[in-house]
């Protein structure tokens, strides 16, 4: 059955194709938005090739109603393709993927009956229009969805074959920690000895625009100079999703110097032995690049240099309940409040002597001494008092 716009409703659906083609975009980052808020098993580094197939599924769209195509002769774009594709790699469920998809049919029909609602004339214009809408979309995410599937599962059948995920099933076997592993036999299976000492870290870039083979060959290359870095007898490395996952056998992390450069990230954790230390290292890298996240941490975190701030930012909403109630305004995000928490956190740190964190400032002393005391005005209370829920306020509030 052909799919026509009723006569009626034409002008009404010429108005929505040229204000889709302005818009193209927005309504992306719209439905985009839409599937990481509503599917929480999209983890949050798939965002920009979510965004990415939306664009491209939107431009197809919009592509073919210009032209009054059938929207069953729609070919899926290599973004969605490739998108499709990461889902099978990382194991996320088909479901999960046609999910995706019927939350941006969703938004997008949400989005259209806005617009239809301010050019339409009367009801009856609106509901041609919209049942027009209706349809077409529903048989071009139908369309789509069949090729989607396809190579959905040639992917999955192929990751599954292969001895990368054979590495992947096996590392996750180790991370779960919730039954006995057999430490010789995993050890063959992963080519890497797990009875010794191990330090894992986590490699990523902060450019999430770079092409998907070309950032692996970077993330290889950073994992393998952080581990001549470290004096490795042994690298490991998982992709999951955009890091790397490495693991690197050593005695210490003393002496790492390695800085990698052009956006690329690491995030180490402290040494481990065994299986147990395996999978401890392996926590305290993602709590390290938890906080690198959040602040404005060099390109490489230590878990050890940022222990703390990665427990008290444990709970985000009770942290940031924490840190309003000891600063008050003094949390303000403003020029002029950031210089006097700061310098109150330095005087703190330099055990209240105005003389070191003037120094340390490189301002005057009289700056310093000003700046402390306008901040026990706004507090309310001398600096003296509460000192150790104050440093703690001021740490935390560089962080959430």
């Amino acid at each position: 059955m052909v799919i026509s716009a009723p006569p009626a409703s034409r002008h009404e659906l010429e108005e929505l194709v040229v204000t889709m083609g302005a818009e193209l975009d927005q309504t992306a980052r719209q439905v985009c938005d839409a599937i990481h808020e509503h599917l929480a098993e999209i983890a949050d580094d798939l965002y920009p090739q979510t965004l990415q197939s939306c664009r491209a599924n939107l431009g197809l769209i919009h592509a073919l109603l210009r032209e009054g195509a059938d929207p069953r002769s729609a070919t899926a774009p290599r973004e969605a393709l490739g998108y499709a594709k990461e889902f099978a790699r990382r194991g996320l469920s088909l479901e999960l993927l046609q999910r995706a998809y019927r939350m941006g049919q969703r938004t997008l029909t949400s989005r259209w009956l806005e617009e239809l609602r301010q050019t339409a004339p009367d009801t009856d214009h609106l509901a041609g229009a919209l049942g027009f809408c209706n349809d077409w979309l529903f048989a071009y995410i139908e369309t789509i969805e069949r090729e989607l599937t396809e190579v959905y599962m040639r992917e999955r059948e192929q990751w599954l074959r292969g001895a990368t995920a054979i590495r992947t099933e096996t590392v996750r076997t180790l991370l779960d920690g919730t039954v006995p592993v057999d430490v010789p036999d995993l050890s063959r299976r992963l080519g890497y000895d797990l009875d010794r000492d191990h330090i894992a870290f986590l490699v990523w870039s902060d450019h999430d625009e770079e092409d998907g083979q070309e950032l692996f060959a970077e993330l290889e290359r950073v994992a393998a100079a952080v581990a001549a870095g470290l004096d490795a007898h042994g690298l490991l490395t998982v992709v999951r999703g955009r890091q790397l996952m490495c693991w690197a056998g050593v005695g210490s992390a003393d002496g790492l110097a390695y800085q990698p450069r052009n956006g690329m990230r690491v995030a180490v954790g402290s040494p481990g032995h065994g299986a147990d230390g395996f999978r401890r290292s392996h926590q305290e890298a993602l709590l390290a690049r938890r906080v690198a996240g959040r602040s404005r941490a060099g390109a490489v975190t230590h878990f050890a240099d940022v222990n703390l701030d990665a427990l008290m930012t444990h709970d985000l909403d009770e942290a940031r309940r924490f840190v309003a109630a000891e600063l008050g305004a003094l949390a303000a995000d403003d020029d002029a409040t950031r210089r006097l928490s700061s310098t109150l956190r330095v005087f703190l740190e330099e055990r209240a002597s105005f003389v070191r964190a003037a120094r340390r400032l490189g301002v005057h002393e009289n700056t310093v001494t000003y700046r402390v005391r306008r901040a026990e005005e706004i507090l309310g209370h001398p600096v003296s008092e509460r000192q150790l829920e104050l440093r703690a306020a001021l740490r935390l509030a560089r962080l959430v």
